[in-house]
């Protein structure tokens, strides 16, 4: 019964150990936490970019330079493709930023690139106060073609 006594009063040196395992495991709990949450906004805002860019470069695709492609077989994109491109991107997203469109004739793909700042909440308390996001389209030439022989 002694010893049973002694393990209630916490004479045996065991007192406080929840207070020191709380004070270590919180702040990496809310660091997590705050990580997941930057983390996610971040995946939310780049699939919104993600989305909007491959609708610049469905629009982009649709700008094929025909008279070029009928005499050389090669897909060259008209003059005003870049601006039609940021035009839709920012129409779907007005964060979005259009920096490139070209076509890899490889592969016959119209590629557009772009890239869209976001802010963090939790680690703009460590001096990190967003990031530049860059996101890359892709679209077959062909999906704008709409008569035969073209």
């Amino acid at each position: 019964l002694r010893w049973l006594r002694r393990r209630k009063t916490g004479q045996n040196g065991e007192r406080g150990q929840v207070l020191v395992w709380a004070v270590i495991l919180l702040p990496l709990l809310l660091a997590l936490v705050g990580l997941v949450f930057d983390g996610g906004m971040l995946w939310v805002q780049y699939r919104k970019a993600r989305w909007a860019i491959n609708g610049a470069a469905v629009s982009a695709a649709t700008l094929v330079d025909v008279p070029h492609y009928i005499e050389t077989g090669q897909v060259v994109l008209g003059e005003n493709a870049l601006d039609i491109a940021d035009y839709y991107a920012r129409r779907n997203y007005p964060a979005l930023h259009v920096r490139d469109v070209y076509v890899d004739n490889v592969d016959n793909v119209v590629y557009v690139e772009g890239w869209f700042r976001t802010r963090t909440t939790f680690l703009s308390m460590f001096g990190v106060s967003g990031f530049r996001v860059n996101v890359r389209g892709k679209e077959r030439p062909a999906w704008g073609i709409s008569e035969e022989g073209q």
